[in-house]
């Protein structure tokens, strides 16, 4: 099955500035407390607010010192049949969800036994 090759038009990068901008409101984030775990001064966090993209290094630094997975945020963007090497976070809970099923019909099985055997 062929995909539709995409184009920045079609799919625009997300200006970073704003998503930060963002976090910072809805987390009451102190920016003074963020250069400093940085090592960076407060004008550089003040800027950042402002800029469009940045390299992934910075956003990789304010993901360490917000604990916010930001990249996550931006993945969640891109269209959903896109590949990725990160292994699926659902797959332990299938592999749960299928030993749990097995359980289930054994537990069944035993219940229907248990039954049979005081119902004689």
């Amino acid at each position: 099955m062929a995909y539709k090759k995409y184009t920045l038009q079609d799919c625009p990068m997300p200006p970073l500035g704003i998503a930060l901008k963002a976090y910072f409101k809805a987390h009451r984030t102190r920016k003074a407390t963020l250069s400093k775990i940085m090592g960076k001064s407060p004008n550089s966090i003040m800027r950042y607010q402002k800029q469009d993209n940045f390299l992934c290094k910075t956003l990789w630094h304010l993901s360490l010192g917000l604990n916010h997975n930001f990249f996550m945020d931006l993945a969640a963007q891109l269209p959903a049949h896109f590949t990725t090497n990160a292994p699926d976070p659902a797959l332990p809970l299938q592999e749960r969800i299928a030993a749990l099923e097995e359980e289930n019909k054994l537990l069944k099985t035993k219940v229907e036994t248990l039954m049979q055997v005081i119902g004689k």
